[in-house]
């Protein structure tokens, strides 16, 4: 039998041309078929009905096959807002903390500004020279304070201490840019004191109990509790008329030749942050000495 150079017989040669024959008669007529098609869908409405059945079939197949793809685009979406939604909600927090601490100082300010207007309002009480001073530390001896301000700022041993509320205490060492204040409670600290309801003088005396104890007075003096006592001025270390205490209790013994009388200080030594340093004048001493001579005013006793 012959064969061709390929080796094929003749007979598998023709089947095999007939078959592809036949393929491209049917490729050819699909491409006929479907130029037709699209010209007649393309001028006329014959196919709508149709076209719209073949959609309506097929919707479900297209929805199934994109289904992976709208359920990865969700999904990424998902974490790409979550992420974004933590990022915005970290800025938020970092925000609101730094709002948070500026209100905090806002308030710390305010506050501030409140024992700073209250302390140059107490000025207008003292004629004397005045240097505010803050307080920086606690000393290591009992009822002392130390204040940003020394000899470098002219404060001096003995110059008086006072807050917006009364009389503090005293200076008792200076350093080049600090001071040492002795607190009016302290036992070694004395102040002259009148009371302001009828000019009785006294010397108060601190507890080192957070009190001030009036020294020698006679069971017969007119003081009683919630007597304002002011400063004296005697001896002109102390701005006069500033308040110094407020009496608390007063007991009287007959058979002893003097009263106990405690009263609780007017500065807020407890609270105070911010002083004023008197440097007295020489004024302020002549005014104490004249009224050193002037005799106490006799005023009914309240309370008795």
């Amino acid at each position: 039998m012959y064969r061709s150079a390929t080796g094929a017989s003749p007979g598998t040669a023709n089947q095999l041309f007939d078959q592809n024959s036949g393929a491209g008669l049917k490729l050819l007529g699909w491409v006929l078929a479907s130029s037709i098609l699209i010209a007649v869908d393309a001028r006329t409405e014959l196919l709508a009905p149709l076209r719209s059945a073949v959609g309506s079939a097929v919707y479900p197949l297209q929805f199934a096959a994109q289904a992976p793809y709208r359920s990865l685009a969700w999904l990424a979406e998902s974490v790409a807002t979550r992420h974004a939604l933590s990022e915005r909600n970290a800025a938020l927090e970092r925000e609101l903390l730094i709002a948070q601490g500026a209100l905090t100082r806002y308030r710390a300010l305010q506050m501030e500004n409140a024992r700073l207007r209250e302390l140059l309002d107490s000025t207008g009480r003292v004629e004397d020279e005045v240097l505010i001073a803050e307080l920086v530390a606690t000393s290591t001896s009992p009822h002392q304070i130390v204040v940003d301000k020394g000899h470098l700022h002219h404060v001096a041993v003995g110059n008086a201490v006072i807050d917006s509320a009364g009389l503090f205490g005293q200076v008792v060492q200076t350093t080049a840019f600090t001071s040492y204040v002795l607190l009016v409670t302290d036992p070694t600290h004395a102040v002259p004191v009148r009371v302001l309801r009828n000019d009785v003088r006294a010397i108060a005396v601190g507890t080192g109990a957070g009190r001030l104890r009036l020294k020698d007075v006679a069971v017969t003096l007119d003081i009683v509790e919630g007597d304002e006592l002011v400063s004296s001025g005697l001896g002109g270390k102390f701005p006069t008329g500033y308040p110094v205490a407020v009496v608390e209790q007063v007991s009287r013994d007959p058979t002893a030749p003097f009263a106990d009388i405690v009263a609780t200080p007017s500065a807020k030594l407890e609270r105070s942050e911010q002083v004023l340093v008197v440097f007295a004048g020489a004024a302020d001493a002549s005014a104490a000495a004249a009224q050193a001579l002037e005799p106490p005013r006799s005023r009914p006793r309240q309370g008795s």
